[in-house]
């Protein structure tokens, strides 16, 4: 089992909601947040412990966008930056898309692992079609983390806006690898639910996200179901 992989596939709902988002007045814009614990795809990032997250994100009239985003983790030298950049665009009103290129980037892994070990920063280029409330994305890595090979993640999802100014959120993601047997885990489907509030400035989510791993092939109990809260503040 590839631990440290199981530990990396822990879904950042912040870094691509970043990523998506549309210009306002100003295209600078930054965000920070605190949350239980930073789920990756379903799995855990910080052995189901708290985490410190933040980006900055430009995003043009154009439809042209580009970030950076970073977290603790318990892997890779403690320290996730996830760099990125991409075009959204629009057919009309209710249908949209989106192209963009992330680097995941582990800036201490040298200092933890010394010369010659795997490299666990990776690259994905990524595409995802909007109608109203649904989208569908695809997300590609030619040699995914730990240099592991290729690998593809599917994924859906639908928002939809409650009374009150609540906001609801389902999602379903399926994680391919080309080499099951260098991941040290077998193709596998997550899935989340999470509710949004912003209040007195600031937002708040309750997320809860599982996936479909046992404990056998997660090697650990970082895939299992969980519920995870988050304050964060738009700046």
């Amino acid at each position: 089992m590839n631990k440290r992989l199981v530990t990396l596939l822990g879904s950042s709902v912040l870094t691509f909601a970043a990523a998506t988002a549309s210009a306002a007045d100003s295209p600078i814009s930054g965000n920070v947040s605190l949350i239980t614990d930073y789920k990756w795809r379903g799995i855990s990032q910080t052995t189901n412990g708290p985490a410190v997250q933040g980006g900055l994100d430009f995003a043009d009239k154009s439809g042209l966008y580009a970030g950076i985003w970073g977290s603790n983790v318990t892997f890779g030298g403690s320290l996730e930056s996830d760099w990125y950049f991409g075009y959204n665009g629009t057919v009309n009103s209710d249908l949209g898309y989106s192209v963009g290129y992330i680097y995941y980037y582990y800036p201490k892994q040298a200092s933890l692992d010394g010369p010659g070990g795997p490299d666990d920063s990776f690259q994905e280029i990524n595409g995802s079609v909007t109608f109203k409330g649904l989208t569908a994305g695809v997300s590609y890595s030619n040699n995914f983390f730990g240099e592991t090979g290729k690998a593809t993640y599917f994924n859906l999802g639908y928002d939809f806006s409650l009374p009150n100014d609540f906001g609801l959120s389902l999602h379903y993601g399926n994680q391919n690898f080309n080499d099951n047997a260098s991941v040290g885990l077998p193709n596998y489907s997550d899935y989340s639910i999470g509710l949004t509030k912003s209040y007195g400035g600031l937002d708040f989510g309750l997320t809860w996200v599982d996936t479909n791993l046992s404990k056998a092939e997660c090697g650990s109990d970082i895939c299992k179901s969980t519920v995870t809260f988050s304050v964060g503040k738009s700046l």
